[in-house]
Parts: structure tokens; sequence; C-alpha cells
């Protein structure tokens, strides 16, 4: 058992994080996983009953993450964790004209600040030394095509994952002197239960100007779930970068790869409009 490792994970309830506790755990990782309901703590702590412990906290609610910090300190024993999976989320989708600000200031306050609040919180359980050759944990941000591109309708949440990008690429600036690496995963779609659980598939505009192009974003959208990837794909990444030394600082995981790059990094984006008008607009 000396040689055991601690990770945590936000949002472990279904998804890629519920995966990632299963495969973790498997390769010799103990895991703290956290969750909002206590029927979802229940149900974890049954099905993964070794090297396993369910923190109960909404990410939003700083008290609860403090609290559960007291507890993961106390199991660890003077031993760091090794890694931070900020996978915990939400998409609001709509346009951006008529999301009101309640909704969109909710989109940040999950998919942006309560990350910088857990990271805060537990990072110095995840600090080395470079001077004292202490090795530093890993921060792995659970992102999105979405950080880096830009779609009609998933404005809110596209703008979060944007700002998701640049927080791991300060962190990890920051941290150089401890040791912790941040790393972005930027997916495309997975199987989850994300979209099903925080989008409403746009029906609240279905009578406003947007109505018919909502329409054909609801389409395209049911497209995309069609051909998500499988949770297993994320959690084999997340792997491979808690047990490497260095990697690359962002993995783009989608079926269709090389169009994703093209439309990110290449195409001008002046066409990239002309495509999105052809296709919503046509």
């Amino acid at each position: 058992m000396t040689d055991l490792k601690y990770v945590l994970i936000t949002g472990v309830s279904t998804g890629i994080g519920n995966d990632a506790v299963g495969l973790l755990i498997k390769k010799g990782y103990y895991v703290f996983g956290s969750v909002r309901k206590e029927e979802d703590a229940v149900k974890l702590t049954r099905q993964y009953p070794q090297n396993f412990t369910c923190l109960k906290f909404d990410v939003t609610k700083v008290d609860e993450v403090k609290a559960s910090l007291s507890m993961v300190t106390k199991i660890l024993n003077g031993k760091r964790l090794n890694g931070l999976i900020n996978n915990a989320g939400l998409a609001l989708g709509g346009p951006i004209e008529l999301m009101d600000d309640e909704k969109f200031r909710y989109q940040m306050e999950v998919n942006l600040f309560a990350v910088r609040n857990v990271t805060n919180i537990f990072l110095p359980l995840l600090k080395g030394d470079k001077k004292q050759k202490i090795k530093g944990g890993k921060i792995i941000m659970i992102s999105s095509i979405s950080g880096v591109f830009n779609t009609p309708f998933n404005g809110a949440y596209c703008i979060s994952k944007h700002a998701m990008e640049s927080l791991a690429e300060i962190y990890r600036r920051e941290l150089l002197m401890y040791d912790v690496d941040v790393v972005s995963i930027q997916s495309g779609p997975i199987e989850s239960k994300l979209w099903d659980k925080n989008i409403n598939k746009y029906d609240e505009f279905s009578d406003s100007e947007y109505g018919k192009l909502i329409t054909k974003a609801n389409a395209i959208m049911k497209k995309s779930e069609e051909d998500a990837l499988p949770a297993a794909v994320i959690s084999k990444i997340i792997l491979k970068i808690l047990t490497k030394k260095r990697t690359r600082l962002a993995f783009t995981v989608n079926k269709n790869k090389l169009a994703t790059i093209l439309f990110t990094k290449y195409m001008p984006a002046r066409w990239v409009d002309a495509i999105f008008y052809k296709q919503f607009f046509k």
C-alpha cells in the first residue's frame, strides 16, 4: 500500500467522472470522487467498496468543498494528492442574446468560478517543490472542443470553456515552481448525461426570431450525440496524463479530429462563418 497514489475527481455520478473512477481504482489509485446527491454517494460507495471515498459537495458551495478538504487531508495522513481532475460541469444552451442573466451567470459559476475555487482549496495537497526535488501533482481540466471553437446557440458554454482553457494555462505557468503540471482535455461529444440533464433542447426559445434556427440546432445536437465517443476514451487519457512525467498540454478528442483541427487552427474565421451561415440560414 506504500505505492498507493491518490486522485480527486469532481462530478463522478455519471459519464466521464464515473468511468474514470473505475479505471483508476483498477490501476492502483485511491480515488476521492465528488457528487451532489446523497443517493449517488450511497450508490457509488457500494459500487466501489475499496480505495474510494465519496465526497458530497456542490462545487459552487465553497464551505462544502472546504469541509471535504478536511476529510481528504485526514485520509492522506501526510501524503499528497497525485492528481486533481476538474470534471464537474454543465452546459446551458440558447441564443446569447436571449439567455437570461441568471442562467448565463450560473454557467460561469459552475464551469469557471467553481473550478478555480476547487483547485485553490485542494492545491496545497498538490504542491511539490522543485528546489527540494519534491514532486508535485497533476491538474487535469476536462474542457471541450467548445473551449477552442465557438458554435451558435452554445455561446455561454463556449465562453465558459474558453475561460477554462485560459485558467489552465495560467495555473500551469504560475505553479511551475511547485512542479504542478496542468493539462487540458478538449473533448468532442462524449457519451454522458451532460446535455440531457442541462440543456432544454432550446425549446424555450422556439417562439423567438431564432425559432427556425433552433430546430436546426436541435437536429445538429442530436446527430452529435449519436456520434459520441465512450467515456472510456477520456479515462484512458486521464490515466496517461497521471502516469507520464510530461505529456502534451492539450488533448483534442473527437471522432473527426482532423476536421476539428482544420476548423480551429487553420481555416479562416470568415470561411467558418460562411459554413455556419449555410448550415443555419439557408
